[in-house]
């Protein structure tokens, strides 16, 4: 069984009112992105935040912020998100009001980063359909967000286009089963490039639920030679990361898609989520991969 490669998806598009320990700005990005680097991870997964306002704000300059450093400090896999682009269900277009937020908005920061090889990421994230992504609360009784990130088969086409003349690796996000089939198919029309990565993205309401059997069905639909990953929401986390790490998969752990280092207590860190991780990987007798091991496993060039 090949190493394991531990993904920290440290920010995402989170708000900090709803984690103190989140990192808010550029610099607390770096520090956590070393922090997480040190415990075991070979791969950030990296949301923009506005160094003023501590929010997330998609822009080429915030990514360079947090990455350059980085970069300087450490041999980390660099993975940046590109997805998110989208529309309110209720049928406002969010873009109409942020322009970035369009699919050749979010897409558009990867020629910008490219021209500074210290800023140029290794991977990004390409959203293989349009998921639906709702955060119910049941004492609100209520739908806190409702939200569905739009891509059609052009803009597949047109970001896999970008991503390819920059020689970045596309992360294949799947929420779900058919997005499996439409990354198989732009492959097979050459869009995308051999080997496939999949990130599969478990648990979301809207998306395919966080089980055993629907991991073991998701796998098992991949063709042979590509690699995949897989997170999962909330308290999810754990258990299907562990379950990746015992079919010889990769994970994912971090504040975009969980704040709890098991239930009812709070992580402090992004890092304490991967120690955690490389815990439970040496009680199953699974190696770590090094950030150099998991560039050849996803035949990533050297930095």
């Amino acid at each position: 069984m090949e190493k394991l490669i531990i993904t920290a998806a440290i920010t995402g598009g989170a708000s900090p009112e709803g984690n103190p320990n989140l990192p808010k700005t550029p610099e607390e990005q770096v520090k956590a992105t070393l922090e997480a680097y040190e415990a075991g991870a070979s791969v950030v997964h990296i949301h923009a935040r506005n160094p003023k306002t501590g929010m997330g704000e998609h822009k080429a300059a915030f990514f360079e912020q947090a990455i350059v450093p980085i970069r300087e400090q450490c041999d980390i896999i660099i993975n940046v998100t590109t997805g998110g682009s989208g529309r309110r269900v209720d049928g406002d277009w969010l873009y109409k009001v942020i322009p970035e937020e369009s699919v050749k908005g979010r897409i558009s920061i990867i020629p910008d980063l490219c021209r500074n090889p210290k800023s140029k990421p290794d991977m990004a994230s390409f959203n293989c359909g349009s998921p639906i992504i709702d955060v119910y609360s049941k004492q609100r009784n209520d739908f806190l967000l409702n939200f569905v990130m739009v891509h059609t088969f052009s803009d597949m086409r047109y970001m896999a286009r970008i991503l390819n003349e920059n020689r970045i690796k596309p992360e294949i996000e799947c929420y779900d089963l058919g997005m499996i089939n439409n990354a198989i198919f732009l492959e097979e029309i050459g869009i995308l490039e051999k080997p496939l990565h999949f990130q599969f993205v478990m648990g979301t309401l809207g998306g395919v639920p966080a089980t055993v059997n629907n991991l073991s069905h998701l796998v098992n639909q991949i063709p042979g030679n590509c690699t995949w990953s897989v997170c999962a929401v909330g308290l999810n986390q754990f258990p299907m990361v562990t379950m990746g790490i015992i079919m010889g998969g990769h994970v994912r752990v971090g504040f975009e898609d969980n704040i709890y280092v098991q239930k009812g207590i709070a992580a402090k860190s992004n890092a304490e989520m991967v120690e955690k991780v490389v815990r439970i990987a040496k009680e199953l007798g699974r190696k770590v991969a090094t950030p150099q091991e998991a560039r050849e496993i996803l035949g990533l060039t050297k930095a």
